[in-house]
Formats: C-alpha cells, structure tokens, sequence
C-alpha cells in the first residue's frame, strides 16, 4: 500500500541551509509524500524561499505564520497534515534519499506504530556519509521507552522517527519550552504496540552555532531538569521503566551541574541539581543498564569532582 507520509518542517531565518533541507526531502525515493513547510515568522529569505519551492513542486504546502518557536511551528503543521504517518525534519538537518522508503517499510514489514533510525553527527565541515542498516529491533513500548530514556541505542529527538499521525491528536509540543521533544516523546511512546529500530545511518544532524547545544547558557535551560522531573514522577510506581527515568532525571541534574554557571543567581537550581545527584547519583552509578558516559561522569562527580569536566568530556558521547 502506497500510504501517504506527511513531513513536517519548521522553518525560521536558515536560508543558508533550507534548500539542502528541502531539496533533500523532495528528492525521496518514496514519492507520496506531502512536504508542509512551516515558516515561523522568518525575517530572511526563508519564507519566500518556502512559497518558491511550493511552485517548483505541487506536493509542498506553505504555512506562514508569526514566529511561536519551534513547537508552535510543529504543532500548526501537524495541524493541517493528512498522512497515516508523520516524520520531521529540521530545517537546517538533510536527509537520504531513502529516509522515508526506509522508516516506512520498517513500519510496514514490521507491523510498527513508529520506527527509528540513527543520524550522522555532522558539522559544518563533515563531509556525509549515510549508511543502511546492519541491525533491526523490534522492541514493544516499555522496552523502547527503557531505551529512549537510557538514551542509548537512539536520541528522544523528534526527528529520525516516523509515527502513526494519530498519535499526536492528543498530545501536542509544549510552546515557550527547550527540549521539546523529551517532554512528549514517551507520551508518544506510549501510544506504540510495536516499535521498531534500525542502525540506518540516514539522517543528518548538524550541530549548528546557536543550536540549544552550543548556546549560552541562561535560565531556559533548567528546563530540561522540569521535564526529566515530571518523567521521573510519571514512572516512579513502574518497576519496568523506573530506573531509566531515573537514570534520565540524575543525567539532566549532571549536565547542568557541569554546565551551569556558578553565579548566586542560579543558588536555588544549583542546590537541588546537587540534592537529586546525592539521593538519586549512587543507584544510577550501579545500574548496569544505564551508559558508560553517565557512570563515568557519577564516579567523578563523587571521587574526582574538580576534575569531572575534563575526564566527562573525553568519554565519548555515545558510551
């Protein structure tokens, strides 16, 4: 069955990298897809670049809108999406060619709700380098929230998955908030019988200046501590998923402590970042299931904390 798949694109002042992105998209080898470019208030070339392409290829769709955020922006194109199944893409990330062909027939030969692929770490200067799958899993809903929050096979990262569109009916990207995604993606999760994961290397993630990652550092950020927090709360009398969220919880607490800077105005954040390790650090220390990097970074931050930073940093980030 040709199904059509709905990619949704937020748009805002990257006219420096949106045609990659696009021309990307429409170059799928899957072709019955609808591309809804969301252009959130852009103040470049961006939107009339976005009305340009809608032109050039009649299964664009253009949303101009006031600039909301990047929730805003995905939460107005799922609106108007008519897909059985609903990918995003950032609109300074590519994509391969085969990005929808291949999440898609994971659904499909796997009889998936939502399927997942790897990404390419990429930089300005990377030369990309895509590569298809050596390895499949099929994991039921626990199993792939365990590894969602553990965060170790794939990111909680909206993009690299494809999901049943009626998922998100109910459940919507919170606007005003950074990471997003960690917010509602084991609410998504959750909606899944079946959820399978492919190794596929066939999204690139490019790690902009300015992207939440590499920006200064201000108070948004403790946001992340607010949403690991209510996971933590949501799973705390679930014995399958506990100690992921946990685990979750005591990583947002870590890197905020590395991250943070140690200005009186951050006192009160500081201190419960430092209460949550304290109660939380040791179990998550000595949960086998939880990544090298966080155990590494525990073990320091007990034994060795003036030199956390530099020992945290050279583990890779994977681990």
């Amino acid at each position: 069955m040709n199904e059509l798949i709905s990619v949704v694109i937020p748009v805002y002042n990257v006219e420096t990298y949106l045609d990659a992105c696009v021309r990307s998209v429409m170059k799928q080898t899957y072709s019955n897809i609808e591309i809804i470019l969301v252009d959130d208030g852009a103040t470049d070339k961006s939107g009339e670049m976005c009305d340009f392409y809608a032109k050039e290829d009649s299964r664009v769709k253009v949303i101009h809108k006031d600039n909301g955020g990047l929730s805003d922006a995905r939460n107005c194109g799922i609106e108007v999406t008519k897909g059985e199944f609903i990918t995003f893409v950032d609109s300074d990330d590519i994509v391969s060619c085969k990005y929808i062909e291949t999440l898609y027939s994971l659904i499909k030969n796997n009889n998936a709700d939502i399927s997942i692929c790897n990404c390419v770490h990429c930089f300005d200067d990377t030369d990309i380098q895509f590569s298809m799958s050596t390895y499949l899993e099929v994991l039921d809903s626990d199993s792939a929230i365990n590894n969602l929050l553990y965060q170790k096979k794939f990111l909680v990262s909206a993009w690299s998955k494809m999901y049943r569109r009626r998922f998100f009916e109910d459940v919507i990207f919170p606007v005003g908030m950074l990471y997003e995604d960690s917010a509602i993606m084991y609410k998504i999760f959750e909606k899944a019988k079946t959820i399978v994961y492919s190794n596929a290397k066939i999204y690139a993630y490019f790690h902009r200046n300015g992207s939440i990652t590499t920006q200064k550092f201000d108070a948004r950020n403790f946001d992340i501590l607010i949403i690991a927090e209510e996971i933590f709360d949501h799973y705390s009398n679930n014995n399958i998923i506990v100690k992921s969220a946990m685990s979750y919880y005591v990583v947002a607490a870590l890197r905020l402590y590395l991250n943070c800077p140690k200005q009186e105005k951050y006192n009160i954040q500081i201190k419960k970042i430092k209460k949550i390790i304290k109660k939380y650090g040791i179990i998550v220390l000595t949960d086998i299931n939880a990544r090298k990097k966080t155990r590494v970074g525990l073990l320091c931050y007990f034994i060795a904390r003036p030199f956390i930073k530099k020992i945290y940093g050279r583990v890779n980030r994977w681990a």
